[in-house]
């Protein structure tokens, strides 16, 4: 019963529209309304592009909506715009971990997922006077979406055609910032690197002509990308006094468009389970096995933000974020990724009393609010634009009961939604909580007026 022209004369139609799966993604997300019993979050839109972007902000900014083009925080860190590091008052360990939440409703189905990552990692100082230094890492994108569709082929009957990908993009990087007269450039420099995998499978069954027989035929298309190279991101930074404590910030920031390498692997498997009642073969056969190497493109983007305030008391910063996509391109597929995106954020902090004097802990705390309006870079296989919004809170907190301390907690939410159900898309309400530390260190500079 193992005759090859048999696997192949079943199987070569399932292959072939293999082929052309990858543009059918959005049919249903795996499980019912707990499902999937997974530790990622289920995301369809992630099988595009390179994934769901990571927030690219601290802890501290994510509770301000994410704006933080402008924000020159002296006892954390701002990764965001690399020109803030000149403005660090103290060596900082800055880390957080976040957990994730999202529910996707498509099809008249809701999926709803969940997990828990690290999030970043942030070790500055300042380097004199007129200098500051950053050693970071944190993960760009992630990807993984589980669907699957019942399609009723013509030749092949009832099908059932499964669509699996996981993976994530991140950044190890050095940051150094030089400031002359509250004008600061700084930059990022490092390498990103990452694994991305992509699966398809299609599955069908049936008698054959006499009928005393039983095929389960399956056929299965794997791609895996190894990616790596050098990136750098660039930014600017000035501050302006304004009267008694106040200031007024304005923040630049770029990443031009970079190449990474991309190391490809595809392959394709065929099964054949053949069984007469009694007893049961299966064959399995490789139809393709194929390496190549090419190159993924990212794109260009673009900061620009405000931000006023009394320092450590209160401000009330803005961002505008703009994406140039039409760049994009992984080894020549550009599939549902759009020309550009956007992002607008509002954000603000507060914090009661910073007097030394003060022994109400509740009035140390730095509390946080903001929110954004964007368009995400998918263009769904509907031509459709993918917006997004949503709103932020957060909180820092004192190790100790004194606003001066060299140590605190620092927590955000955010809760927003993605898509919508119009045009057959897929509407993603989610929630990402994040729990940051920082901790610092006046190191050898002499501690500054204001934490004295």
């Amino acid at each position: 019963m193992s005759d090859r022209p048999l696997l192949y004369k079943g199987l070569l139609p399932i292959l072939a529209l293999l082929l052309l799966a990858d543009s059918t993604l959005m049919a249903q997300p795996v499980g019912s309304e707990s499902g999937p019993r997974s530790n990622q979050v289920n995301s369809p839109y992630s099988h595009y592009g390179i994934g769901n972007l990571n927030a690219p902000y601290g802890a501290n900014d994510r509770g301000m909506g994410g704006a933080a083009t402008a924000t020159t925080p002296a006892i954390s860190i701002n990764d965001f715009n690399p020109a803030s590091y000149s403005f660090l008052n103290a060596a900082t360990l800055d880390a957080a971990f976040e957990a994730n939440r999202r529910s996707v409703f498509l099809g008249g189905q809701t999926t709803s997922s969940g997990t828990g990552n690290f999030s970043y990692f942030n070790l500055g100082m300042s380097a004199g006077k007129h200098f500051g230094l950053n050693i970071g890492f944190r993960p760009i994108a992630n990807m993984y979406y589980n669907a699957n569709d019942t399609p009723n082929i013509q030749g092949l009957g009832s099908t059932i055609k499964n669509f699996n990908g996981s993976g994530n993009l991140q950044y190890g990087f050095i940051g150094l910032s030089g400031q002359y007269k509250g004008l600061s450039i700084g930059a990022n420099f490092g390498y990103a690197f990452g694994n991305y995998s992509y699966s398809t499978t299609l599955q069908t069954s049936g008698g054959d002509s006499t009928g005393t027989l039983n095929h389960n035929r399956s056929a299965q298309k794997t791609r895996n990308d190894i990616i790596g190279g050098i990136y750098w991101k660039g930014g600017l930074l000035y501050q302006k006094k304004v009267g008694k404590g106040n200031h007024i910030n304005i923040g630049l920031t770029t990443t031009l468009s970079q190449d990474l390498k991309v190391k490809r692997q595809n392959y394709a498997l065929a099964y054949n389970y053949i069984s007469d009642g009694s007893t049961t073969e299966m064959i399995i056969d490789t139809i393709e096995d194929a390496r190549q190497k090419g190159k993924l493109t990212l794109p260009a983007s673009y900061s620009f933000g405000l931000a006023y305030g009394n320092t450590n008391r209160w401000e009330v910063a803005t961002d505008f974020t703009y994406t140039d996509w039409s760049v994009f391109n992984k080894m020549g597929n550009r599939d549902g990724v759009g020309d550009n995106a956007w992002r607008a954020s509002l954000g603000g902090f507060f914090t009661p009393n910073t007097s030394v004097a003060n022994k109400k802990y509740l009035s140390f705390v730095t509390y946080r609010i903001g929110a954004y309006y964007g368009k995400d870079y998918f263009n769904t296989v509907f031509n459709t634009d993918v917006n997004y919004f949503g709103g932020t809170i957060g909180a820092s907190f004192p190790l100790q009961r004194n606003y001066n301390n060299y140590g605190k907690i620092n927590l955000s939410l955010d809760i927003g939604q993605r898509g919508s159900t119009q045009d057959g898309q897929a509407k993603e309400v989610y929630v990402n909580f994040t729990f940051g530390i920082s901790l610092n260190d006046a190191y050898w500079l002499k501690r500054p007026a204001r934490y004295q």
